[in-house]
């Protein structure tokens, strides 16, 4: 785990790396001389060199002080929000301090089953039927074919500087503007307890938390999918204009009654303490 972390760290600082080679490279050239350089007069060497490193040590400090700029995202936390009949479990997301806006921030869900440890695949029998949601809930994953992998989750306070419009012209709640120093909230899904005392997963979608009207007719709440009691792995991915992703690891096995959160590890939750 912490060679992969350094390798996506190190991924991210390539031109400076590469930059930094070049540098230590030309300037080796005053104290290790090639065969082929030995004939070169020092002062001839030293006009060639010097407007090189000059010109590297610029694009250097200039790349090093705008990616210290740059927004630096971090999951803070997992959370969570009891109601009378449902649970919802947040992430909590903060832009570092003295760097610039985090502009267009938006958040991303992979969801993956667990089956003797090992993820799979979601399947048509992991979601829960349309007659059996409750509370005006109409999925946006299709019935026939059955995939959850980089889909937007919505912010508890969405920020854009246009409106955006997606079905039946409903607003869009996934992007953001977070300040430095500043935190935000991702709402990820409700542990939903229907009156028959079962479960499901209620995972949002870009069209928020909320019930929405729509073509004055009724009240609905658009969301990702909702998923039967079971096992689930999710995978959250935060990104925004020039800040490097920010991902967190969560685990809700409803059958065990437990709720794990992996990255940023926190303290096992139990079902059981929560309704």
């Amino acid at each position: 785990m912490v060679w992969k972390e350094l390798k996506d760290r190190l991924k991210g600082e390539v031109d400076i790396i590469i930059l930094t080679l070049i540098f230590a490279l030309v300037a080796s050239t005053y104290f290790w001389t090639p065969e082929y350089i030995k004939t070169v007069q020092p002062n001839t060497l030293l006009a060639v060199t010097s407007p090189v490193l000059t010109l590297l040590g610029l694009l250097i400090a200039y790349r090093a002080n705008d990616k210290i700029r740059n927004p630096k995202l971090k999951i803070v936390r997992w959370g969570l929000y009891k109601f009378h009949d449902s649970v919802r479990i947040f992430a909590e997301v903060e832009n570092a301090a003295g760097r610039e806006i985090a502009r267009d921030a938006r958040a991303l869900i992979t969801i993956r089953k667990m089956e003797n440890e090992k993820e799979k695949p979601l399947e048509k029998s992991d979601l829960v039927l349309k007659n059996e949601l409750i509370d005006n809930d109409e999925p946006l994953v299709p019935y026939e074919t059955v995939k959850v992998e980089g889909e937007p989750v919505p912010w508890m306070i969405p920020e854009t500087p246009y409106q955006s419009l997606g079905l039946d012209g409903l607003l869009l709640k996934h992007i953001t503007n977070i300040a430095p120093g500043q935190r935000n909230k991702i709402a990820i899904l409700d542990i939903v307890r229907r009156p028959d005392n079962k479960y499901y997963l209620r995972v949002f979608s870009e069209y928020g938390t909320e019930k929405e009207l729509v073509r004055n007719l009724r009240y609905i709440r658009r969301i990702r999918c909702a998923l039967k009691p079971g096992d689930y792995r999710f995978y959250l991915n935060v990104s925004a204009d020039k800040a490097r992703p920010a991902i967190g690891v969560m685990q809700i096995d409803v059958k065990k009654q437990r709720i794990l959160f992996l990255k940023p590890a926190q303290e096992e939750v139990g079902l059981k303490d929560l309704f």
